[in-house]
């Protein structure tokens, strides 16, 4: 009977490891996914250190808006984007109007991809460009609240 005892113990101990090692990679692989999602598109044609040039460059487009960064930047956006297909739209978008930018990623919550996804629907459907800019420019906005 003893060396029955010692067999379950043993079997305990050895499918206890493999369960530990087990959640520990597929716990590194749903933060890593978790991470990637949350990654928010920013369509950037400039930084600055200075806001006055910020300003300037921002009054060259219609809907541009400028934010500052962690490390004191002022960023001047055009566009952003959460999912894949309206990045995509929008890359066409300002390429046709001859926009030259760069995508900036930037790590963003659930609660605020889930109100860009809201948006990014409508960008998706319209050909137009009126539409296109309009709901454009009230995500930048959107963007801006949500960060102050």
């Amino acid at each position: 009977m003893k060396s029955y005892i010692k067999i379950i113990i043993g079997a305990l101990l050895i499918g206890s490891l493999f369960a530990y090692f087990f959640y520990k990679d597929i716990n590194a692989s749903v933060e890593a996914l978790s991470s990637v999602e949350n990654t928010v598109h920013l369509f950037q044609v400039g930084v600055f250190k200075n806001i006055d040039n910020a300003k300037n460059m921002q009054d060259n487009y219609t809907s541009a808006i400028i934010y500052e960064d962690n490390s004191g930047y002022f960023r001047v956006l055009v566009g952003i984007a959460y999912m894949e297909e309206n990045k995509v739209k929008l890359e066409t978008f300002f390429t046709n109007l001859g926009i030259e930018y760069y995508i900036k990623d930037v790590k963003m919550n659930e609660e605020f991809t889930d109100m860009l996804r809201n948006y990014e629907t409508v960008i998706i459907k319209s050909e137009e460009r009126e539409v296109i800019e309009n709901i454009n420019a009230a995500m930048l906005e959107l963007f801006l609240t949500y960060l102050n």
